[in-house]
């Protein structure tokens, strides 16, 4: 009788000490998954905080999808017109893995309402947001607008603008003077009066001072119609005041 009763008093411990170990590893595992999360979002939280610097290799395999996503956010808010320097396509999102959604001819102007954590532009179109690299916009207004063989003849007299001492600004004068004249055409002819180029030159074998390809070739008429500007109107816009005037220059 008395070994039983030392036997059930041992159970009894033995069942107490089965229940405290059962306490404390339930602690311990609440302890682990409360530490656990704290970390894993406080990683997360510096993770999204440092997009700016961040090594992106070192951080993609630790936790890809708050990464991409991350990267994706919009960082800065912005109310402003862009305008691209190059034929771009413009996105459903903010990389180059998302499909195509349009394309913008160089020289485009459009607005631009934010930037994301990866250098990519969100932009607006017919009320619709969509995404473009910020390397292809700039905030600067171009002078020249548009491309392909008149985009050339006119970033060819930008170039010469220094030689008569004039400012750019002068440009937006003479791009409104030719393009009423010619179109910045080389091959423009006025069959009544003969006046024939870029700049109308009258009669036209008076640009052959710059050049013997003076009928054909935009660079050396537009030689020509700048010097003529300067001898005659001293400025670009004071010919287009001229022509505004007159309807000539």
């Amino acid at each position: 009788m008395h070994s039983r009763k030392k036997r059930t008093g041992k159970s009894l411990i033995i069942l107490i000490i089965l229940a405290e170990l059962s306490f404390a590893a339930a602690s311990l595992c609440v302890i682990f998954y409360t530490s656990f999360s704290h970390i894993t979002q406080r990683r997360q939280t510096e993770i999204v905080a440092s997009l700016d610097s961040f090594d992106e290799d070192s951080v993609t395999d630790e936790v890809p999808g708050i990464v991409k996503v991350s990267r994706e956010q919009v960082s800065e808010e912005r109310d402003e017109t862009v305008w691209t320097t190059d034929n771009v396509n413009y996105r459903q999102g903010p990389d180059e893995t998302y499909e195509s959604a349009g394309s913008l001819s160089i020289y485009t102007g459009v607005k631009r309402t934010g930037i994301t954590y990866n250098e990519w532009s969100q932009i607006e179109i017919g009320d619709q947001s969509y995404y473009i690299s910020s390397d292809y916009l700039t905030t600067e207004e171009p002078i020249i607008k548009v491309g392909g063989a008149k985009g050339e003849y006119q970033k060819y007299a930008l170039s010469l603008m220094p030689e008569f001492g004039w400012e750019d600004s002068e440009m937006y004068s003479l791009i409104k003077l030719w393009d009423r004249e010619s179109g910045w055409n080389p091959n423009s002819h006025n069959g009544g009066s003969g006046a024939h180029g870029i700049p109308q030159a009258l009669p036209a074998s008076k640009m052959a001072s710059e050049g013997s390809d003076y009928y054909t070739n935009g660079n050396t008429q537009i030689r020509w119609g700048l010097k003529y500007i300067a001898g005659r109107y001293g400025s670009p816009s004071n010919a287009w005041s001229h022509f505004c005037s007159n309807g000539w220059y």
